[in-house]
C-alpha cells in the first residue's frame, strides 16, 4: 500500500546550499516540504513553503541566526549569542509557526544551533542532524556550547549524523545508541556519471600535473593557505604542477596576495563560484583533490572527488578513515604539516599507477554509501518510523 505523504518543517540554515539540497529528495518525492527561517529568504527554495519570522529584509548569505545577532555578533562570544538569537526565535514566534504548520517531523539542522532553537520549542518528533563543526570543535572547546549541545540532542527523537565516528560522539554526549543514526550526506549519481577524469586514463601528453581544492574560502578552518604553501614546496620538485582553487568567499583576496608572497600566482587559478556541471568538470580535470581542515566530517565535496575519480589526499582525521584507507584509494597526512601535505602531494601525482586504481575503488565506494539519493530513502525511512501517519 502506498504511504501518504509526510509534512516536513526543516529548521536550519537556508541560505546554505546544503539545507536546501537536503530537502530536494523529499519535494521530488511528493512530501509536504515547509521551512522556518527567521528573515525573508534572498531566494525562493523551490518546492518549500518557507515561513518567515519576521519581514524586515533578507536573511545574508550566512544564515539567519547568524543575522538576528548580527550587531553583537563580533562583541559576544558565540554560546551567549547562540542564546540570545533562541530568545529572538521564540519572541518572533518559532513555537507557533511550527505548530501552525503541524509538520509531522521537524528537522534540525546544525545541533548547537538550529537543534538548541527547535528543542526549546518543546515540538515533537524532533529530528536534529549534527553537521560537523557542532560536535566535532563547538561542542569540543567549550563547556558551554557542550551544554548547548547536550540539551538539544537529549530532547531530539532522534540524531543524524553524516559519519560513524561523529555519530559515536554524539553518544558520548548522552544521547542512547537507539537514538544516534548515522545518515550520510553524500554526492549524487550525477558525479558518478562523469566522464572519465585524468586519473581514469593515461596522462595526456603536455596535460600539467593538476591539484584542486574545493573547501570553502569562508572559513579558515579548511586550512586553504596550507594547501598555497604546501604547492610553494611541491612546484620546486615539480615546476608544471598548477592548482585549481574553486569556490568564493571572505578569504580569496588573502589567499590571492598569499599566492603572490610565495611566488606561485602563475600557478594556481581561483574559479570562483561553479555550478554543478562545472564542478564536475573541474574535479575530473585533476589529478588530486586536497582537502586538509583541522577538523572535518564527511564533506560533500570529498565524496564528490572520489566519485569523479579525483585521488584524495586529506587530513589524518579519526573521521576519514571510514573512507580512506592509506595507499590504496587515497593519503592522508598529518593535520597542519606543509611539508608532509607537499610530499603526499608530490607522491600522489608521480603515481599514476595508484590514482588509476584508487579510482575504481572509490567510485565502488560512493555506490555502496555515498549517494544522498540513496542515503535520502533511509532518512525517509526514519521519518515514517517517527510520524504518526496512517
Amino acid at each position: 500500500m502506498t504511504r501518504p505523504p509526510l509534512r516536513i518543517c526543516v529548521l536550519g540554515d537556508l541560505e546554505s546550499v546544503h539545507t536546501r539540497r537536503w530537502m530536494l529528495p523529499f519535494v521530488e518525492r511528493g512530501h509536504e516540504v515547509h521551512a522556518v527561517s527567521y528573515y525573508p529568504l534572498s531566494s525562493p527554495i523551490e518546492g518549500v513553503t518557507v515561513h518567515a519570522l519576521t519581514g524586515l529584509g533578507a536573511a545574508t548569505p550566512t544564515g539567519d541566526a547568524k543575522r538576528t545577532g548580527s550587531s553583537l555578533a563580533g562583541r559576544l562570544p558565540p554560546t551567549p549569542l547562540r542564546l540570545l538569537n533562541a530568545l529572538r526565535y521564540r519572541r518572533r514566534g518559532l513555537a507557533d509557526a511550527i505548530r501552525r504548520i503541524q509538520p509531522h517531523v521537524l528537522h534540525a539542522h546544525y545541533a548547537v544551533e538550529y537543534g538548541f532553537f527547535a528543542a526549546t520549542t518543546g515540538y515533537h518528533p524532533l529530528v536534529v542532524t549534527a553537521w560537523g563543526s557542532d560536535i566535532l570543535v563547538a561542542a569540543e572547546r567549550s563547556r558551554y556550547a557542550r551544554r548547548v549541545a547536550r540539551y538539544a540532542l537529549r530532547r531530539a527523537d532522534l540524531v543524524t549524523s553524516n559519519n560513524e565516528y561523529m555519530t559515536g560522539r554524539i553518544r558520548d554526549l548522552g544521547v542512547p545508541a537507539g537514538k544516534a543514526q548515522t545518515v550520510v550526506f553524500g554526492t549524487e549519481r550525477f558525479f558518478l556519471e562523469a566522464d572519465d577524469g585524468v586519473n581514469a586514463r593515461s596522462v595526456a601528453s603536455g596535460y600539467p600535473p593538476t591539484v584542486i581544492s574545493t573547501r570553502s574560502l569562508d572559513s579558515p578552518l579548511y586550512r586553504v593557505d596550507l594547501v598555497l604553501k604546501a604547492m610553494a614546496v611541491v612546484r620546486r620538485r615539480l615546476p608544471d604542477a598548477r592548482l585549481l582553487v574553486a569556490g568564493s568567499g571572505r578569504l580569496q583576496p588573502t589567499l590571492e596576495r598569499l599566492a603572490g608572497q610565495l611566488e606561485i600566482s602563475d600557478a594556481v587559478t581561483f574559479l570562483g563560484f561553479l555550478d554543478r556541471a562545472a564542478f564536475r568538470d573541474a574535479l575530473a580535470s585533476a589529478h588530486v583533490y586536497v582537502s586538509v581542515p583541522a577538523s572535518d566530517a564527511t564533506s560533500v565535496s570529498t565524496l564528490s572527488a572520489m566519485a569523479v575519480g579525483c585521488f584524495p589526499v586529506l587530513s589524518d582525521l579519526p573521521t576519514q578513515h571510514e573512507w580512506i584507507e592509506d595507499g590504496a584509494n587515497g593519503l592522508l597526512v598529518p593535520v597542519g604539516n606543509v611539508d608532509a601535505l607537499a610530499e603526499g602531494i608530490v607522491r600522489a601525482l608521480e603515481d599514476e599507477e595508484l590514482r588509476r586504481q584508487a579510482v575504481a575503488l572509490n567510485r565502488r565506494r560512493i555506490e555502496e554509501r555515498g549517494l544522498w539519493e540513496n542515503e535520502s530513502l533511509r532518512m525517509e525511512e526514519l521519518y515514517y518510523d517517527l510520524a504518526d501517519v496512517r
